[in-house]
């Protein structure tokens, strides 16, 4: 081709055709066509814990609405969450009203057959536990009133015989059998190794000495001691021993071996307060 022929076209604004020259969008499946931008996902705003929440995770005030319930409860409480079952373990008073613990304090009273004008009275009533029902039906122990003697309580400076009397108070006996020849009524639940009630006291205050009886009549040697109280776990385990030396004759009409133990107090008031 010639120099000459060779053109090159510039084609301005006005040399667009019409429909060069739309501005109009786009069609609608071109659009739709383009890929999306994924929007931006916000974040849930955090719900503020209510008043009840903010005072159950303070364990003080936790451990002070837990000892308004019963012994049951507080047991089964400890499944809620982890927070209440580190405050129950960690509380000596819930682990008191567990009878996981002992509680020494139970005040005695004076018993005076002499007073007139003044009441006798025993003081609070040790707690049993109940919990122990549901383990053992048929050996479950029971807290009995009793005096007992202080000592001779003789003054032989004095011929008055209200001053050589002896010195009595008011006090509580456990009182609980179990099985001499069976194996108690149990369900295979309870028999579970780490079982709750193993640790539990009998009472509370718990008794540290257990004696076989028969009608009226006490061992003079206890036939189960534990000086900080003893649990139920031992006294299961004492009582199912297949080398246990306690006397045959101790068992009873019902096959049952029957044991008291006394419940020590930990002050005596009288007349004069605190002795």
């Amino acid at each position: 081709m010639a120099p000459n022929q060779l053109r090159m076209t510039i084609r301005t604004p006005s040399t667009l055709t019409a429909d060069e020259c739309d501005p109009s969008p786009p069609p609608v499946e071109m659009i739709h066509n383009l890929p999306l931008r994924p929007l931006r996902q916000q974040r849930p705003t955090p719900t503020p814990p209510s008043a009840v929440q903010r005072v159950l995770n303070i364990p003080e005030l936790l451990e002070i609405i837990l000892l308004y319930l019963s012994q049951k409860d507080l047991l089964l409480s400890q499944r809620t969450s982890r927070a209440f079952r580190r405050t129950i373990q960690a509380s000596p008073r819930l682990q008191k009203s567990l009878f996981l613990l002992p509680d020494w304090r139970l005040e005695g009273r004076a018993f005076n057959a002499y007073a007139k004008d003044q009441p006798n009275r025993p003081g609070r009533k040790p707690e049993n536990n109940r919990l122990l029902l549901r383990a053992f039906p048929t050996s479950y122990p029971t807290v009995t009133l009793v005096i007992v003697n202080d000592g001779d309580g003789v003054d032989s400076t004095t011929t008055n015989p209200r001053d050589r009397r002896p010195s009595e108070h008011w006090s509580w006996d456990v009182c609980i059998s179990f099985p001499a020849d069976r194996a108690p009524n149990t369900s295979p639940a309870v028999l579970y190794p780490e079982a709750s009630w193993r640790r539990m006291f009998l009472s509370q205050p718990p008794c540290t000495s257990l004696h076989l009886v028969r009608r009226w009549q006490r061992s003079l040697s206890p036939a189960i001691v534990r000086e900080d109280g003893i649990k139920m776990g031992e006294f299961v385990d004492e009582a199912t021993k297949t080398n246990c030396d306690w006397h045959q004759s101790y068992i009873s009409s019902d096959r049952d071996w029957h044991f008291e133990g006394n419940i020590r107090c930990s002050s005596v008031t009288g007349e004069e307060g605190e002795v």
